[in-house]
């Protein structure tokens, strides 16, 4: 798979989904400049007679929100603040956010403002959203700590859904959230099984300094930390990109002459350290991975039969948002924090979750609970 072209391609994938058309009339087709470049999409909303059924219910259960303040006659926009599309992870969470969008008449627009990993442009896409009179804003924070004082200017004129990447301060309305570090704590503890507690591993992590980077590698130093026979020879962050992983893997290769284990927080990477330790002829001295569940890492790990331990990173936190937004609007009790299950996949079960052979699906996320119609197609 070629992320490094994911980026370029990510609004044409969009666009591209089963079912778009080309007047933007229904939500599944988009319109606006390339969110790959940093620019927006403005989807319009559905009818009843075409809507979908929801994705998935918000809770009514927890530490709960009164949110009786916001209820809204709809028509309703959303104002979606994104991070980034630079990667198919976040491709297939705003594909969620479409799908769910699309099973609420009530929702007019989603304007989908593409920050394109800058924390100054997410900032203006912020203010942007808010100058557009939107009536609930969700925001995928570019950084943990440096969007707390937009998040909570935003917070003061309507109700903030942070999705999927934790913040540092900050008010907001709610967060629906991936457990990510439980799921570094998860992969953390399958290295340490697999090599009987002693050996040397390689760390590789996606962004430096974003909300799930730094909680999975909480996760993993929580487990680490308890185990002394563990040596870390280095942690690398990859960007989440196949080549930077590769590359660096091949480095880490020259300088090691031992490595037993991968502990990785995603497969994006792992495509292309798989390919490193491959090309090395180490496979047999690497004794456990971990990663997610990008198709291409689970279609190797299924043909290679591969050791170690795959944990989902639930697309469907986009639809969460989408939901919680809806609850709100109606003035609905939210919880105020939304956490979406990990889920490991056994190698016995990874069969079961191996995409159809079309055309860009190694690039498909929890494409078993998506419709159809929203499946990006494309190489």
């Amino acid at each position: 798979m070629l992320l490094t072209l994911l980026a370029a391609a990510a609004l044409a994938l969009v666009i591209t989904a089963c079912g778009a058309t080309g007047d933007n009339s229904s939500s599944s087709s988009s319109g606006g400049s390339s969110s790959a470049e940093g620019g927006e999409e403005v989807v319009k909303g559905t009818t009843t007679a075409s809507a979908t059924k929801p994705l998935t219910t918000v809770p009514t259960e927890g530490d709960m929100v009164e949110t009786g303040n916001y209820k809204t006659e709809p028509p309703w926009t959303i104002g979606y603040a994104d991070s980034s599309m630079s990667n198919s992870w976040r491709v297939f969470a705003w594909q969620y956010m479409q799908a769910e969008a699309a099973a609420h008449p009530e929702i007019a627009e989603v304007i989908h403002a593409n920050a394109n990993d800058s924390t100054p442009k997410q900032v203006s896409d912020i203010e942007n959203l808010l100058s557009r009179n939107v009536d609930c804003m969700i925001v995928a924070p570019t950084s943990a700590t440096a969007l707390a004082p937009a998040i909570t200017a935003a917070a003061e004129q309507v109700p903030v859904v942070i999705n999927e990447r934790a913040v540092d301060g900050g008010e907001y309305t709610t967060f629906a959230s991936l457990e990510a570090v439980e799921m570094g704590e998860i992969q953390a503890e399958a290295v340490v099984k697999a090599l009987g507690g002693k050996g040397k591993i390689v760390i590789m992590e996606g962004v430096e300094g974003t909300g799930p980077v730094i909680e999975t590698l909480e996760g993993m130093e929580n487990v680490l930390d308890k185990n002394p026979g563990i040596e870390v020879l280095a942690t690398e962050y990859t960007e989440w990109s196949r080549d930077k992983g590769k590359q660096q893997m091949e480095n880490l290769l020259q300088a090691n002459p031992e490595i037993d284990a991968v502990l990785s927080d995603s497969g994006l990477q792992d495509v292309g350290i798989f390919e490193a330790v491959k090309q090395a002829g180490r496979l047999d001295e690497v004794k456990a991975w971990t990663g997610d569940t990008v198709q291409g890492w689970l279609r190797i790990v299924h043909a290679e039969d591969l050791p170690g331990v795959v944990v989902d990173r639930p697309t469907l936190v986009g639809a969460e948002a989408v939901a919680t937004c809806v609850a709100i609007l109606e003035g609905k009790p939210v919880p105020k924090k939304w956490a979406t299950p990990n889920m490991v996949i056994q190698p016995a079960e990874i069969a079961k979750y191996i995409a159809p052979n079309e055309p860009g699906s190694e690039e498909w996320w929890d494409w078993w609970d998506l419709p159809k119609k929203w499946l990006p197609s494309g190489a």
